[in-house]
C-alpha cells in the first residue's frame, strides 16, 4: 500500500487555495470602491406617536469624490429625504484638495440644515480657519463644545458637537476636552429633547455617556480598515489600535445608542478590504 501523498494533488489544491485567496481579496477590493448604505432605526419615548426623524450622518469624506462630481453620493443623500444631516468630522483632508468637499457641500446644502464637527485631519492640515470659513459659506452649523435647539415636526431636539482633541495641539494650547463639555452641557438634563451629539472620536465614548445624550455619532475609525463579515469587525483604527472595539456599527452604553460610521473616504495606499464606504442613515421613531 503506498501512503504517500501525490505531490501533484496536493500542489493543485494548495494552487486552488491561493487563487481562490487573491480572488477574495480582489472581489474585497472591488466591492469597496461603491458606497454602501447603512440603517439604524432608534427609538425613543421623547417624540410624538407619529413622528419620524430621519438623519443622514457622514464622516470621513477626506475629500473623496465620487463618480467624478459627487452626484451618487448626493443622490444617495437626497433620495432619504434628511430632516438633519450630520458631518462628524475628516469631512475634510489635510493633503487632498477640498474640491470633494465643496462639490458635496453645493449638492446637499438645500436639503436639510447641516451640523459638523472638526476631525484630527482638518486640525492636521494647519488650514483650520479656511475650513471653518468653507464649510460655513455653504450655510453648515459648526458647534464647537456647543449646541443648538431646534423644533423638527413638532418635537423638541438638540444637536450637540465636540472638538477633536487636536484642537489642543493645532490650535489651542491649554484646550481641555473634559472640562470644555463640562461646561457646555452640564445643564443639558434639565431641557426636555431629545438629544444627539456628534463626535469624531468613538474611543471617547464613556466621556460622552456622563452626559444625557440619547445618541452619540462618531467616525474616525475606518471600519478597521481590514474587515471579514461576520468573523472580524475591523483590524486597526487610530486611537484604538489592534481589532477595535468602536470599528463600525450600533453599540450601546446604558439608555444611550452610539452609532459608529466606517467612513467614506477611498485611499488607494490604504486599501479598505471588504470594508465598503459608508452612508449611515438613521431613524428616529417613538416607541409608543
Amino acid at each position: 500500500m503506498n501512503l504517500n501523498k501525490n505531490p501533484t494533488h496536493s500542489g493543485g489544491i494548495i494552487g486552488f487555495l491561493r487563487t481562490l485567496a487573491a480572488a477574495g481579496f480582489l472581489a474585497g477590493l472591488i466591492s469597496c470602491r461603491t458606497i454602501s448604505t447603512s440603517s439604524y432605526t432608534v427609538q425613543t419615548s421623547g417624540l410624538a406617536a407619529e413622528n419620524l426623524i430621519t438623519i443622514a450622518f457622514i464622516s470621513d469624506l477626506h475629500s473623496t469624490i465620487y463618480g467624478g462630481d459627487q452626484r451618487p453620493l448626493i443622490e444617495l443623500i437626497a433620495a432619504q429625504r434628511p430632516d438633519l444631516i450630520l458631518l462628524s468630522g475628516d469631512i475634510i483632508d489635510d493633503k487632498t484638495p477640498v474640491t470633494g468637499t465643496t462639490m458635496l457641500l453645493a449638492g446637499i446644502r438645500d436639503l436639510a440644515p447641516i451640523f459638523y464637527v472638526t476631525g484630527n485631519h482638518e486640525y492636521m492640515s494647519k488650514r483650520i480657519d479656511d475650513i471653518r470659513h468653507t464649510l460655513e459659506s455653504f450655510g453648515v452649523v459648526i458647534l464647537s463644545d456647543s449646541y443648538v435647539q431646534l423644533d423638527i415636526r413638532g418635537n423638541a431636539v438638540i444637536v450637540a458637537g465636540v472638538e477633536d482633541p487636536y484642537k489642543k495641539i493645532f490650535e489651542t494650547p491649554g484646550y481641555d476636552q473634559n472640562l470644555s463639555m463640562r461646561r457646555a452641557f452640564g445643564a443639558l438634563d434639565k431641557i426636555a429633547a431629545y438629544k444627539i451629539l456628534i463626535a469624531h472620536r468613538p474611543e471617547n465614548i464613556k466621556a460622552y455617556a456622563e452626559y444625557p445624550f440619547d445618541l452619540v455619532v462618531s467616525g474616525h475609525a475606518h471600519g478597521g480598515q481590514v474587515r471579514i463579515p461576520h468573523v472580524l469587525n475591523g483590524l486597526y483604527a487610530p486611537g484604538q489600535g489592534l481589532f477595535p472595539r468602536y470599528a463600525g456599527g450600533r453599540y450601546t452604553r446604558g439608555s444611550l445608542t452610539h452609532i459608529v460610521s466606517r467612513g467614506l473616504s477611498v485611499d488607494p495606499w490604504i486599501p479598505r478590504i471588504f470594508n465598503p464606504p459608508e452612508l449611515v442613515i438613521i431613524f428616529v421613531e417613538s416607541n409608543f
